[in-house]
């Protein structure tokens, strides 16, 4: 499981990528990342959200999301794309 915390956008996004990548490289069957602390999102986080989604077996996202992430999701049209839970138990 990833924990995000803080923003994420074109310039910080980097980190998520290769946080991503050392976890698909060790083949794993599910990811979970935690957004629960995530305060924003743009388009590059949802694209890095959207690659991950399809390299990966499985992608859950855990919230609750906040407002920020959540209309994120809404405005581009990507929430119901992705599995989302409420809690890590859910997950």
């Amino acid at each position: 499981m990833l924990h995000l915390i803080g923003e994420f956008d074109a310039d910080t996004v980097g980190c998520l990528r290769e946080a991503i990548e050392s976890v698909r490289s060790s083949r794993t069957e599910r990811m979970l990342l935690d957004l629960t602390e995530v305060t924003f999102g743009d388009a590059a986080f949802v694209q890095e959200l959207a690659d991950a989604h399809g390299q990966l077996g499985r992608l859950v996202l855990i919230g609750p999301l906040t407002s920020p992430v959540g209309r994120l999701l809404d405005v581009t049209g990507t929430r119901g794309r992705f599995h989302i839970v409420f809690d890590q138990i859910a997950a």
